[in-house]
C-alpha cells in the first residue's frame, strides 16, 4: 500500500519527462545520488552500439530506469533494451573511489564509456528462479568530463495473469564506498512504514472487535473491525510487494493489493453512514459501482491508475468529506469529530501538493534530480492522513462511550440521593425486624438444642452402625477363612481315616500264622505312602492359606527408601522366571520357557518404596504371567505360538508407571472383576490360596498410594499397569 501512495504523491517525477529536451542532456552528479529522473533515455531493442559514448540517442524516449514495466510498454513487449545517462562528475567527487549501487529485477550489463563495468545477474536467473538482485559495482571518475553510463537490460518473461505488472525494472544510485551499504535504507524505510501501518491498523480491529463483543448492537464497531483488517492486509501485501521474486509473485500481488485497498475504502465510507445514522442512498451505491466497476477493470487488464486511477478512491473520500460536513453543521460535539479529522487530512494534502510542485518547478528550472530523501516529508504527511480519517471515527466512538459513561454516572447520583431517602425509611424498618429477629434468634436457639441432641443421637448410632458392619466384615472374612482351610482339613482327616484301616488290614495279614499276602501288604503300603503325602500336601495347603492371611493382615513395617525401580524390576523377573524354572525340570511338553521382552525407561528418577512388599507384587504378577502363558502353550492349536512376557517402565507426570503383560490364557470379564479379591483364584485346586493378587493389591493402593488396572482378551493377553506416584 505504501506504493498506491507513492504514485499519489510523486506525480512531479512525470513533469521533468513532459518539459525535458529531446537531445540528450548532460547531469552534474556527486559521489552519493540517486539516479533517477529525467536524464535517462531508453530504447527498446538490443545493439551493442548504443552503449558507445560518441552515439547520439535521437528519439530516445525518456524513461527512468526506475519507472514501471507496465508503463514502460516498450520495454514490457520487447523484453529488454537499453537505458543512457550523460553525466559529469563534480569536482568534490573526482578520483574518489564510489561504488555503483545497482538494485534490480531482472539482468543487466553496465557500460561505462562503451566499457563494461559489470554484469549484474541473479544467479538462478535461468534457471526460473528470483529475478531480484542488488549488487555493489565500483567505479572511479578521474575528471569532470562527460560520461556516458549504459545499462543493457533485461527481464525473463514468467506467466502472468494478465497483460503487464507493476514492478520496477532497477534503480541505481552513486555512494561512497564507507556508505555503499547504506544505499538500501529507502527500502528499509518503506518496509518500516508497512510494517508500522499494519500494526496500529491491526491494533485498531483488535480493539474494534473488542467493543462489538461487549455490545453487539453497534455494527460500526463490526464494519470498522473488517475496514481495520483490509487496511492492515493491504499494508502487509504491500510489504510483499517489494520482495516479490517473480513476475508471476508479483502478478498476483497486485490485483490482491487493489482489491483490498478499493474494499477498505468502501468500508470506510459505510461507516461514515452507520456514525452518522444516515440512509444510504443513489448516490452511494453508483460510488461503489464506479469503484468495483473500476477495479475489475483494472484487475483484468492489469493497467493499474490508467483507466480511472484513484478518481473512485478520491470520490469517496469526496463523499466521505460530504458526511462530514452534514455531522458538524448537525452542532453535536461528537458529530464534529470526523470533520476535524477531514480538516487535518485536507491541510496535510495541501502541503503535500505545494511541496511537490516546488520540488518539480525545482527540478526543471536547475536541471538536475533529486535525492529520495526529499520524499520523507510527504510520506510522513500521507501517514498522517491515513491515520486521521479511521482515527477520527475511532475518537468519534469514544466520545460515544464517554457520553454513556456519564450518563451512567448522572444515574447513578440520581440512585445515590433515593438510596439517601429511603435509608430512613430502612431504619425504621430495621427497628422493627430487631426486635422479631430477637424472638427469631430465640426460637433459633431452641431449634438448634433440639438439633445438636439429634445429631449425637445420629452420631451414636451411625457408630454403631460401623461397628456392625465392622463385625460383618470379619464375619464374612472368617467364615471366608474357615471355608478355604476346611477343604484341606477335610482331605486330612478323610485320608487320615483311611490310613488308619489300612494300617488295620495291614496288622490282620502280618498277624496272620500262615497264609500272609505279601503282594496285599505291599498294595496297602502303597496306599499308605500316597495317603501320607496326600495328608502332607493339604497339610501345607492349609499353613499356605495361614501364612498368606498373615501376610494380608500383617502391619506394614517396611521403611521406605529411595529405589531404583527399573533396578528393582530387573531383579525380581529374574528371580520369578528361574525360580518357575526351578520348579518346572520338565515334562510332556519340555522344560518350561518363555521368552521375556523387557523395556525399561532410561533415567527415571528415583522413588521411595518398600522394596520387599514391590518385589513381592512383581514376582506375583510375573508367576500369574508364566502360569498363564505355560497353560495357553498347553491348549493352544496355533502352529507359530510363542509365549512372551513383556515388562516396562515409564514416567508419566508425577508418577511412575510398571507394564506387565503375557500373551497366555487372558482373564475373563466375570472373572477380572475378582481377581483382587481375598480367596479367589482361577487355577486348581491345591496350586493357588487366591491371596496374591489380593495382597498385591493392598501393597500398591493402601501401602503406597498407587493404582493397579487389569486388561485382558480371553485367549489374547492379559496386562497388570501398576502406577506409583514419585512423591509418595
Amino acid at each position: 500500500m505504501i506504493r498506491v501512495l507513492l504514485y499519489m504523491m510523486s506525480f512531479w517525477l512525470a513533469l521533468g519527462p513532459v518539459l525535458g529536451q529531446k537531445r540528450e542532456r548532460t547531469r552534474w552528479v556527486d559521489a552519493e545520488d540517486d539516479l533517477r529522473g529525467v536524464s535517462w533515455r531508453f530504447k527498446a531493442g538490443d545493439s551493442l552500439r548504443w552503449a558507445d559514448p560518441t552515439y547520439e540517442p535521437l528519439n530516445w524516449e525518456h524513461q527512468s530506469p526506475d519507472n514501471s514495466l507496465q508503463n514502460n510498454e516498450a520495454l514490457w513487449k520487447a523484453g529488454k533494451g537499453w537505458f543512457r545517462m550523460a553525466f559529469r562528475m563534480r569536482p568534490s567527487a573526482v578520483g574518489k573511489d564510489i561504488q555503483l549501487v545497482v538494485q534490480q529485477f531482472g539482468a543487466s550489463e553496465i557500460f561505462l564509456d562503451g566499457r563494461l563495468l559489470a554484469k549484474v545477474k541473479p544467479t538462478r536467473f535461468d534457471s526460473g528462479g528470483s529475478q531480484r538482485v542488488i549488487q555493489f559495482v565500483s567505479i572511479s571518475v578521474a575528471d569532470t568530463s562527460r560520461h556516458v553510463l549504459a545499462i543493457r537490460y533485461q527481464f525473463r518473461r514468467d506467466p502472468v495473469l494478465f497483460g503487464a505488472v507493476d514492478i520496477d525494472p532497477l534503480y541505481v544510485s552513486f555512494r561512497p564506498v564507507s556508505e555503499a551499504a547504506l544505499s538500501v535504507v529507502w527500502g528499509r524505510w518503506l518496509t518500516l512504514g508497512n510494517i508500522f501501518f499494519a500494526s496500529v491498523f491491526a491494533i485498531l480491529a483488535f480493539l474494534h472487535v473488542l467493543f462489538y463483543r461487549v455490545n453487539r448492537s453497534q455494527r460500526i464497531h463490526y464494519t470498522l473491525a473488517w475496514m481495520m483488517i483490509f487496511f492492515t492486509l493491504a499494508f502487509g501485501i504491500g510489504e510483499l510487494d517489494n520482495h516479490t521474486a517473480t513476475l508471476t509473485q508479483q502478478a498476483v500481488v497486485d490485483p490482491t493489493e487493489d482489491v483490498l485497498i478499493c474494499f477498505g475504502f468502501i468500508l470506510l465510507l459505510t461507516t461514515a453512514y452507520q456514525y452518522l445514522h444516515l440512509r444510504r442512498g443513489w448516490a452511494y451505491y453508483v460510488l461503489i459501482g464506479i469503484a468495483v466497476a473500476n477495479l475489475v477493470y483494472e484487475i483484468s487488464t492489469n493497467k493499474r491508475y490508467e483507466s480511472l486511477g484513484v478518481i473512485p478512491l478520491l470520490l469517496i473520500l469526496i463523499d466521505y468529506v460530504r458526511l462530514s460536513w452534514i455531522g458538524r453543521r448537525r452542532g453535536d460535539a461528537d458529530s464534529r469529530l470526523p470533520w476535524n479529522s477531514i480538516k487535518m487530512a485536507l491541510y496535510c494534502l495541501g502541503l503535500i501538493f505545494v511541496y511537490s510542485v516546488g520540488l518539480a518547478i525545482l527540478e526543471i528550472t536547475a536541471q538536475n534530480d533529486f535525492d529520495s530523501s526529499i520524499l520523507i516529508p510527504i510520506l510522513l504527511l500521507f501517514g498522517v492522513i491515513l491515520f486521521s480519517i479511521p482515527v477520527g471515527l475511532s475518537l468519534s466512538l469514544v466520545r460515544d462511550y464517554a457520553r454513556t459513561y456519564q450518563a451512567l454516572s448522572d444515574n447513578l447520583r440520581e440512585v445515590q440521593q433515593l438510596s439517601a431517602r429511603t435509608l430512613a425509611q430502612e431504619q425504621e424498618k430495621q427497628q422493627i425486624l430487631a426486635t422479631q429477629n430477637d424472638r427469631l434468634e430465640q426460637q433459633v436457639r431452641e431449634r438448634t438444642a433440639e438439633l445438636h441432641q439429634s445429631l449425637e443421637e445420629l452420631r451414636a448410632t451411625q457408630e454403631q452402625l460401623v461397628q456392625r458392619e465392622k463385625l460383618a466384615s470379619l464375619g464374612e472374612l472368617t467364615a471366608g477363612i474357615a471355608h478355604e482351610i476346611q477343604n484341606p482339613l477335610n482331605f486330612v482327616n478323610n485320608f487320615a481315616e483311611v490310613s488308619v484301616e489300612l494300617l488295620g488290614e495291614l496288622h490282620e495279614e502280618r498277624t496272620r500264622p500262615t497264609g500272609r499276602d505279601e503282594d496285599l501288604e505291599t498294595e496297602l503300603l502303597e496306599d499308605l505312602k500316597q495317603n501320607v503325602q496326600k495328608i502332607n500336601e493339604h497339610g501345607k495347603r492349609a499353613s499356605s492359606i495361614v501364612r498368606g492371611m498373615l501376610q494380608h493382615s500383617r502391619a506394614n513395617g517396611g521403611q521406605k527408601e529411595p529405589t531404583d525401580l527399573n533396578a528393582l524390576v530387573d531383579e525380581y523377573q529374574r528371580l520369578a522366571y528361574h525360580g518357575m524354572r526351578a520348579k518346572d525340570k520338565g515334562g510332556p511338553t519340555g522344560r518350561f520357557n518363555v521368552h521375556l521382552e523387557t523395556a525399561l525407561t532410561p533415567d527415571l528418577p528415583s522413588i521411595k518404596l518398600v522394596k520387599e512388599d514391590i518385589g513381592r507384587v512383581l514376582v506375583n504378577l510375573f508367576n500369574n504371567a508364566f502360569y498363564a502363558v505355560e497353560q495357553q502353550s498347553k491348549t493352544t492349536d496355533q502352529p507359530n505360538y510363542r509365549p512372551t512376557v513383556w515388562v516396562s517402565t515409564a514416567a508419566q507426570a508425577d508418577a511412575l508407571v510398571i507394564r506387565i503383560r503375557d500373551n497366555g490364557t487372558g482373564i475373563p470379564a466375570e472373572v477380572a472383576r475378582k481377581v483382587f479379591q481375598p480367596f479367589f483364584t482361577t487355577k486348581p485346586t491345591g496350586q493357588g490360596t487366591g491371596l496374591g493378587l489380593s495382597l498385591s493389591y493392598d501393597i500398591v493402593t493402601k501401602g503406597h498410594g498407587g493404582t493397579m488396572i487389569l486388561t485382558s482378551e480371553p485367549g489374547l493377553f492379559t496386562e497388570f499397569v501398576i502406577t506409583l506416584p514419585v512423591a509418595s
